[in-house]
């Protein structure tokens, strides 16, 4: 795992970024959009943030510092820049009396000081957004490859779902299949309806989710288990729990597995006939220790 150096400097944060994002991190979206408010939230900050220097320069700036010449796109560029939005400068040009000062004459040095002034600003203001955009990129990625995701993304891991619905019959053991991939990076694996643990073992997890296959058949319980390939040993098993009013239920089960093990989820239920889908199952290889 990539170490977040404490007290970077600006390279130390570009070789940071660099280093954590060269390693996959499948995290769920909503773990990237986490990880990114408070960085967004810090570069808002401080790029709206502004000291009394800028007040007073869109205070007192005079009007027509426009560079002379001839030349159009020249003058395009220039007012395409001086269009960048400051929020100190517009509060001062905004201020009362503002207008009247703007409109007194300045001597040609006067203002050239002002144009070159402008300049400076300008660059410090491209220096500013460089700095803010290292910071943003490094403070989302340093929050990001602190969740269990990115930490554990160097394990063989899988995710694979189902979004549909299959009718299993009820009162017996059910092997359930998983049949959409999200990602995958053996071992462990997932094959449809079926895993193997690998060389180490895996935290194996599992959801599905039941609803009537007919309006007079509804489901009062539902389990849900991890077992062996045949099905000698149960590594884990939730259940059975009671349904919600019109037989719906999730029902979520975790375990670990032992290493060079295949494995399969099954589920019970005690309906003639009902949904059974919408659900998920996960394996990570377990840590040397």
């Amino acid at each position: 795992m990539v170490q977040v150096p404490l007290d970077p400097e600006n390279f130390d944060k570009v070789n940071y970024i660099i280093k954590a994002w060269a390693r996959p991190c499948q995290a769920p979206w909503y773990i990237y959009i986490e990880a990114l408010k408070p960085a967004l939230l810090t570069a808002f900050i401080t790029l709206a943030t502004f000291g009394w220097d800028d007040v007073a320069r869109g205070y007192f700036r005079p009007r027509g510092l426009g560079r002379r010449t001839g030349k159009r796109k020249s003058r395009g560029r220039a007012r395409g820049l001086r269009g960048i939005p400051e929020l100190g400068d517009l509060v001062g040009k905004n201020l009362p009396g503002a207008a009247e000062i703007k409109g007194e004459k300045w001597s040609n040095l006067g203002k050239t000081l002002w144009r070159i002034d402008s300049l400076t600003q300008l660059g410090l203001f491209f220096w500013l957004v460089a700095d803010v955009t290292e910071d943003l990129a490094f403070n989302f990625t340093s929050v990001l490859y602190e969740t269990v995701w990115c930490q554990a993304s160097t394990l063989g891991r899988f995710s694979y779902r189902r979004d549909d619905y299959l009718t299993v019959p009820g009162n017996r053991w059910w092997r359930v299949s998983y049949d959409v991939q999200d990602y995958e990076f053996p071992m462990p694996n997932w094959t449809v309806t079926q895993g193997f643990s690998g060389g180490s073992g895996a935290i194996v997890g599992a959801t599905m989710s039941i609803k009537p296959r007919f309006a007079d058949d509804e489901a009062t319980h539902l389990s849900i288990r991890i077992v062996d390939l045949p099905g000698l040993t149960v590594f884990a098993e939730t259940g059975p729990g009671e349904t919600k009013p019109g037989g719906l239920m999730d029902i979520p089960v975790s375990g670990s597995v032992p290493r060079g093990t295949f494995f399969a989820v099954e589920v019970f239920h005690d309906a003639a006939f009902a949904l059974i889908g919408n659900g998920f199952v996960t394996g990570m290889q377990e840590e040397d220790t």
